[in-house]
């Protein structure tokens, strides 16, 4: 019976051992596959990028080569020439060319070396500035470049153009280096003022003017150019208006100079005529608080609001009541035309999602943009088929018209509870937070550019307050379009003239 008893157990151990060996082999047999799937992964990106090399090596050489005919060009021009002078002299044309005035070569080696310094001082400079920003975000731009070109690892014509577009990327994104502040204006004429938020700023249509307007329930006109050209930061607004309540938003008609609309805390649209400071139209149908209003870019006379009573009502300048309204689930926190396509409208909302409406088809939306985990208080269109959305839960998403999946998830500020600000062009996003600061992303990376922070300045009644009591937070941002200049704003009332270098 114990030899039996042996024997079994002697057949339970090697089967033990037998299943153990064979886990062991099942293991290191998929382990195999899944490092030879990384291997040859790793194999075609290495020859992605050793072709890139190679063709960048090429257009450098192709380059420096047509820099050095320009410059042999140049001096057998000089040559040729013996760098004669005409003489102004009154004497007879046989003497004259016999008494040649001639340029010291000297002195014109010395201006070429001098130039070809400068220009080597510079590109030395803007390298070094380039190539720090690389190491910063070394990771970012690796997964950027992959994304890129993992559509085509195999080598083609449509290469070049792939190679060209992540080329593109990484110069916007190494642009630029630092935001320098070129004037200071103060929303809140009274230092006593206890509140002066800030909550929307816009440009005209040509850019030549920009409103400002916050709690204070006061809209500020300022001229751009007298603005910037002032020695010392005391600015009169060219025009103010009062309301009877809190403004939330502003937004300038891309058509008629002067009109501008204002939302506000008692849910009235109201239409102004900038200039003579005049009231031209108001809309009081939402029966809540107004917190966003836009103007359509391709039809004059359309506007479009949305407000806490869950509707977003559209509008006419010539009538007097809505043509349309699109029932929301929730509270309806910004609403924004497509910039070029006069029907197409996205809004975000307290549901955590941004719904983009075809307003000839109102039943159901085009699309609905899910992925925020809080209310979304921003939406604007980096172009007519991008839009990039903003949520208390601190992040920003980017996202095409056409697709419901997130494009880019943007992370670094902070924002929990306020309104912000977010504007964007066509490749920087700028948005605020709620350590005082602001931020700009470019599109095509996930990580903050650039960051400016606002100093905390106190007024008569908060001179005692500590430092790390602080609640101020940036409030309102915009681009200038058409350049690499933003206005922003803070709690305090604080605008900021910015240029990004």
């Amino acid at each position: 019976m114990l030899e039996v008893l042996h024997n079994k157990k002697r057949l339970l151990e090697a089967d033990s051992i037998a299943a153990q060996n064979q886990i062991l082999k099942e293991f290191l047999h998929q382990l195999k596959l899944v490092k030879q799937e990384q291997l040859d992964e790793l194999t075609r990106q290495l020859l992605t990028i050793e072709n890139d090399v190679k063709r960048v090596e090429e257009m450098i050489a192709s380059h420096q080569s047509i820099y050095s005919h320009s410059i042999l060009d140049s001096k057998s021009q000089i040559n040729s020439t013996d760098a004669v002078v005409p003489s102004t002299s009154h004497e007879p044309k046989s003497q004259a060319l016999e008494k040649p005035v001639v340029v010291k070569d000297s002195a014109q080696q010395a201006f070429n070396s001098s130039k070809s310094g400068n220009k080597q001082i510079w590109l030395n400079s803007t390298l070094a500035s380039r190539r720090k920003r690389l190491h910063q975000h070394f990771d970012d731009l690796q997964e950027c470049y992959f994304n890129v070109r993992q559509s085509q690892l195999v080598p083609s014509d449509s290469d070049s153009d792939l190679l060209s577009q992540f080329t593109e990327s990484l110069n916007k994104f190494t642009r630029f280096s630092s935001m320098r502040p070129l004037a200071t204006l103060n929303y809140a004429s009274d230092i006593y003022n206890g509140s002066s938020i800030v909550s929307s700023i816009e440009f005209d249509r040509d850019c030549e003017f920009f409103g400002i307007a916050g709690v204070t329930k006061k809209i500020k006109v300022f001229e751009y150019g007298t603005v910037i050209q002032d020695a010392v930061d005391i600015h009169y607004p060219v025009n103010e208006m009062i309301c009877n309540s809190k403004i939330s938003c502003i937004c300038w008609s891309a058509y008629h100079k002067g009109m501008l609309a204002s939302s506000d805390y008692e849910g009235t649209v109201t239409l102004w005529d900038a200039f003579n400071g005049t009231k031209t139209r108001l809309f009081q149908e939402h029966e809540k608080r107004c917190w966003s209003v836009d103007f359509n870019k391709m039809d004059p006379k359309l506007i479009a609001s949305g407000s806490d009573d869950a509707k977003v009502k559209l509008w006419s300048t010539n009538m007097e009541h809505s043509v349309t309204c699109l029932e929301a689930k929730a509270n309806v926190c910004c609403v924004k035309f497509n910039p070029t396509q006069m029907y197409l409208l996205a809004f975000g909302s307290a549901d955590h999602c941004v719904h983009y409406y075809d307003l000839r088809y109102t039943r159901q939306a085009l699309q609905v943009f899910k992925g925020h985990r809080k209310a979304v208080s921003y939406c604007k269109f980096v172009n007519s088929e991008e839009l990039v959305s903003a949520s208390t839960d601190s992040q920003l998403k980017l996202w095409t018209v056409t697709k419901p999946h997130c494009v880019r998830t943007f992370r670094g500020h902070i924002n929990e509870k306020n309104f912000v600000g977010l504007a964007a062009n066509e490749d920087y996003i700028a948005c605020g937070s709620e350590n005082n600061a602001l931020y700009v992303y470019y599109k095509g990376l996930s990580k903050q550019l650039l960051t400016f922070k606002f100093d905390t300045v106190r007024s008569v009644l908060d001179k005692d307050k500590k430092e790390e009591d602080a609640n101020e937070f940036v409030s309102a941002v915009t681009w200038r379009t058409g350049s690499n200049v933003l206005v922003a704003a803070n709690s305090q009332g604080t605008i900021k003239v910015l240029e990004l270098v």
